[in-house]
């Protein structure tokens, strides 16, 4: 029996992770064995690490660079490490600027087409951002289609953070949705929130289970979502895109891994890390690492993960046990100019 795969789609910061954490939990609840392809633009891993500490999943990561284009070779060996572990229900979730039809024409492809196949895509929206990414990234043609892919390619559509804006620009961004993609479901929600059950419906375990974890994972009623044909690139056409346009999804987003550095006596403050990413502009998507911060007096603070997307940043507590780390993801980044800047905070 094949097994199943589902893709996770969607831009930077738009809380693809956090669905991830959603199915994984859900998935074990019934009963399910689930395996976890991540990744993730930087040298280091953020994400994976927060899926290990709050679900215990085996991650199967690749890190700096993107999976559909620079990283599109190492695909099939991560799955078939996965694959190796026997699970129910494959999740991958992609960076936020990969290409998702990039990585179904390669599910479709021998001899991965023998041992997976392709359950569902779903991509995440940022409801905040979303309206303003074809102005934001004018200038990157090739982020641009992607991004329009992503809502194409998607057979579930999930825009979240909707409880930050008015309802007025949900409307706005519906009807943005349907230039692209005029079939499949939209969900609005936050903290990407969703009724899984249409999702993971029909999914069994492969191997037998306690009879008490057969009964979790019995497929559940209600109407299974419908597949976009038409926003999924096929056959020869799909194929000719990929000769035409062999390089990556994206041209200008990059990602920069900065440390902190082991001779720093005491660590950063709260307020002087967010100005830092502030005073980077337009020119930082996303921020996310694993930080010891200064507390009163400079005595260290236990470790926090601190996010940074769509103008918003978040902290919340950590176990990470390594030494701190900011992954920096940017369009059109300077990364010797955000290293000297980043080294004058500790001098």
């Amino acid at each position: 029996m094949k097994i199943p795969v589902m893709i996770l789609s969607g831009f930077l910061g738009s809380g693809k992770t956090t669905l991830l954490l959603t199915l994984l939990k859900e998935s074990k609840a019934r009963g399910l064995s689930p395996g976890v392809v991540m990744n993730e633009l930087g040298k280091r891993d953020v994400d994976g690490y927060i899926l290990q500490e709050q679900t215990g999943a085996n991650v199967e990561k690749l890190l700096d660079g993107c999976v559909c284009c620079s990283r599109r070779e190492d695909l099939p060996r991560s799955l078939n490490a996965v694959l190796a572990r026997r699970p129910d229900i494959i999740y991958i979730e992609l960076t936020g600027v990969a290409d998702p039809e990039e990585i179904a024409l390669t599910l479709h492809e021998l001899p991965l087409s023998e041992k997976v196949n392709l359950h569902y895509t779903v991509t995440v929206l940022d409801a905040e951002n979303v309206l303003e990414y074809n102005s934001r990234f004018s200038s990157d043609k090739q982020l641009v289609r992607t991004l329009r892919k992503q809502l194409a390619g998607a057979d579930l559509l999930i825009v979240n953070k909707s409880d930050l804006v008015e309802p007025e620009r949900l409307w706005r961004i519906e009807k943005t949705v349907r230039k692209y993609n005029m079939e499949s479901e939209i969900v609005f929600t936050h903290y990407s929130e969703i009724n899984l059950a249409p999702v993971l419906d029909g999914i069994i375990p492969q191997e037998p289970r306690t009879a008490a974890a057969q009964r979790r994972a019995l497929p559940v009623s209600g109407a299974p979502l419908k597949r976009t044909q038409p926003g999924h690139a096929s056959g020869a056409t799909a194929l000719q895109e990929r000769e035409a346009e062999p390089n990556a999804s994206y041209s200008q987003v990059s990602a920069v891994t900065l440390t902190f550095p082991q001779s720093a006596v005491h660590g950063l403050s709260a307020g002087v890390l967010e100005a830092f990413f502030r005073e980077c502009g337009s020119s930082l998507l996303r921020a996310k690492g694993h930080v010891r911060l200064a507390g009163q007096g400079q005595e260290l603070q236990p470790v926090q993960l601190v996010q940074f997307a769509g103008n918003r940043i978040s902290w919340e507590a950590s176990r990470y046990p390594g030494q701190s780390y900011i992954v920096f993801i940017g369009l059109g980044l300077e990364e010797q100019h955000l290293t000297e800047r980043w080294s004058r905070l500790f001098s």
